[in-house]
């Protein structure tokens, strides 16, 4: 992938270049740094949050939903010890791929949420992430079409709190985030692309119907056709996760706020 600035009128626009059809987490990639995040501030700012809270360079930290690597290759950078999991291929080629460019270590385990306590045991980390809005798909829904059932989706989600408490140790620190309740549909021009020399604009989509979110990053081409895959899940409440972390054990829940977190709503749970 390359990018391409152009200067129109005093405007600056980047084109995103390539040269073979973009995987889903290539694209993921331009959402994150072009729409979602300001990456120094937002290291910044986590960082600032570890010395709040006593998370040293030498503390165990996992990141339940690496991805392509943001956050974690930039604690590695800096460094961090963090563990990181995904369970998508295309997350995890990416990961590398970005890790090498970084000059970091590229070490990062395909593994289930629900698999944890085989892999790593129990009461082992100071640190956990689960953020990016990822937990919301604990019920599955990233990358498929389904079905959203309440009473499955609930099951699901507590089944993975208890997981991640178990993974703590005691004193250790849950970070989760998830889109807030007044989110509103929405569909946001981000990017444009040039893929194998065809031009392409990728959107940002939003669907709240009931108790049923569904998220896309959708390209459009010059002819209006339209291709996506959907992210499919529970319309998960503020408070019903609240209620979630506490009923699993978590002694503290608060709410916090990072200045470049603009998009989730984040919680710290303390074990």
């Amino acid at each position: 992938m390359l990018v391409e600035e152009l200067f129109t009128g005093g405007t600056e626009m980047k084109i995103w270049k390539f040269d073979n059809e973009p995987s889903f987490a290539e694209l993921f990639d331009i959402f994150l740094y072009e729409f979602l995040y300001d990456k120094e501030k937002y290291v910044s700012e986590v960082i600032d949050l570890f010395e709040k809270l006593g998370v040293r360079k030498d503390s165990k930290i996992l990141d339940t939903c690496a991805g392509t690597g943001f956050i974690s290759l930039f604690l590695r950078k800096r460094g961090y010890s963090v563990d990181c999991i995904d369970l998508m291929r295309d997350e995890i080629s990416a990961f590398r791929k970005n890790a090498k460019k970084l000059g970091v270590d590229n070490s990062i385990v395909k593994l289930a949420w629900k698999q944890i306590p085989k892999k790593y045991g129990v009461g082992k980390y100071n640190f956990l992430f689960c953020r990016g809005n990822s937990f919301i798909y604990a019920a599955g829904g990233w990358n498929e079409w389904q079905n959203v059932n309440c009473e499955k989706s609930l099951k699901s989600y507590e089944t993975t709190l208890r997981i991640f408490y178990d993974s703590l140790k005691k004193g250790g620190y849950l970070y989760i985030d998830k889109f807030s309740d007044d989110e509103s549909n929405v569909k946001e021009k981000i990017a444009k692309l040039r893929i194998c020399g065809s031009e392409e604009d990728l959107y940002f989509n939003i669907e709240r119907n009931g108790r049923t979110r569904i998220a896309r990053l959708m390209r459009i081409d010059s002819h209006g056709r339209e291709f996506s895959v959907p992210n499919v899940a529970y319309n998960l409440s503020e408070k019903e996760l609240e209620n979630l972390l506490k009923k699993v054990g978590f002694r503290k829940v608060k709410k916090i706020t990072l200045e470049s977190e603009k998009h989730f709503v984040i919680w710290l749970a303390q074990k």
